[in-house]
């Protein structure tokens, strides 16, 4: 999106337009962490604080995600969502933020919270004003169609080829380094090249590296939710549709939103509740994640804890960066050859000789769980960077985006 609206001021796009091409293993919406996001879009930290650059990107995401409800209405699910307070030191921080940010957070006594969400509390924060609750597949393709029709207008072209990997071995990601899936294709025609992969940039050998020798300052972080539904039928208890977080989180899917206000008791309320944070080798056994989960979001729903029924695990890999100066922040830049520590064979060949290389090879990675508050803002700033062919162009935003090289 970004792409395409930074080339329409510059005066080195093209009279036919910028012709842009996407590859990916799936279709829109459909793979990787981002299908199975929760979706949570506020600027907060779990102790309350204002991430950095929190309020232009809560502004940026929403404004992308504004252009995709025009296509994809339901993918606003909820207007709102809160962080729910269980120890004395959280009803101090958020008591803290509300103060700060009353436009943004409204605290709640834990009576409020009781009678309003059902959750065992100690008071918690009401987010709104442009904090929300998303379904990212839904967002995704909503903006997709917004970028075709950007496109259009600007007579360019934008297309999304679906590149089929003859290795996949989703049981043992992220540890097992994969055949790159574009290794036969030929980017030289192409006038620049994005990597915004994901955990694929590292596991599918995109770029010359190791587990053992990353080329960023990064940790590979498994996250596994699950998907519960709820039948009022068959239970005397109610849950509302709403979001709540505390650490681990638990939010209404699509199908159960637009249940609210409907007369059919009988009809399953469904919710996702995540996620894991897994550094290890091997996955959490299902029996495993609903035990962690469940420890540490009970007392947000204990009606959908006691009496629903898990209908399914999905599981995604983020690109988590390592903790710096601003906090986790975003990796994006000129990405070359030279920025990544990398071993050679003996003949002095490079090691991983299926890894993409080009000329003007840039980056864009590293948002993991932050991905809907920051991919707007950081996405803007490095078009703006490409379209000029100049990275120094996100120094104006951000003195120090090059954290990572």
């Amino acid at each position: 999106y970004h792409l395409l609206d930074a080339s329409k001021n510059s005066q080195d796009n093209l009279s036919n337009g910028l012709q842009i091409k996407i590859y990916d293993k799936a279709k829109v919406g459909e793979g990787g962490a981002s299908s199975v996001a929760g979706g949570l879009l506020h600027p907060f930290s779990p102790r309350g604080k204002l991430i950095h650059f929190g309020l232009p990107a809560l502004e940026q995401s929403n404004l992308l995600v504004e252009k995709a409800a025009i296509y994809q209405p339901l993918c606003l699910i909820r207007p709102q969502l809160y962080r729910i307070a269980l120890t004395l030191a959280n009803v101090s921080q958020l008591q803290e933020t509300a103060a700060k940010y009353p436009d943004l957070a409204k605290w709640m006594s834990q009576e409020e919270i009781s009678t309003k969400l059902g959750a065992q509390s100690m008071g918690g924060l009401e987010l709104r004003n442009g904090c929300r609750v998303v379904d990212v597949p839904l967002y995704l393709k909503g903006l997709w169609e917004e970028c075709n029709k950007k496109a259009g207008e600007a007579n360019g072209s934008i297309t999304w080829e679906v590149i089929r990997s003859t290795q996949e071995d989703p049981d043992n990601y992220p540890s097992t380094k994969r055949h790159n899936p574009f290794s036969a294709m030929d980017f030289s025609k192409y006038d620049t090249v994005v990597l915004s992969a994901g955990s694929g940039i590292l596991t599918d050998n995109l770029i010359k590296c190791d587990e053992e020798h990353p080329p960023f300052p990064v940790h590979l972080v498994r996250g596994q939710s699950m998907e519960m539904s709820f039948s009022q039928r068959e239970s005397n208890e109610s849950i509302v549709n709403e979001a709540m977080l505390c650490g681990k989180y638990i939010s209404p899917l699509q199908s159960s939103a637009v249940l609210e206000g409907s007369n059919e008791p009988n009809k399953r309320q469904k919710f996702v509740v995540g996620a894991s944070h897994e550094f290890q080798e091997i996955p959490l056994t299902p029996s495993e994640l609903a035990d962690e989960l469940k420890s540490r979001s009970y007392s947000l729903a204990p009606h959908l804890w006691d009496n629903g029924t898990i209908d399914r695990l999905t599981m995604g890999v983020r690109v988590q960066s390592h903790r710096g100066k601003f906090g986790r922040m975003p990796i994006i830049g000129r990405y070359s050859m030279l920025d990544g520590q990398y071993e050679t064979a003996a003949d002095g060949a490079a090691k991983y000789d299926d890894s993409i290389v080009h000329p003007n090879l840039w980056i864009f990675t590293g948002l993991s769980s932050r991905g809907m508050i920051y991919h707007a803002l950081f996405g803007k700033w490095l078009a703006d960077a490409i379209v000029n062919n100049n990275e120094e162009v996100v120094r104006e935003h951000f003195d120090g985006f090059d954290w990572w090289k």
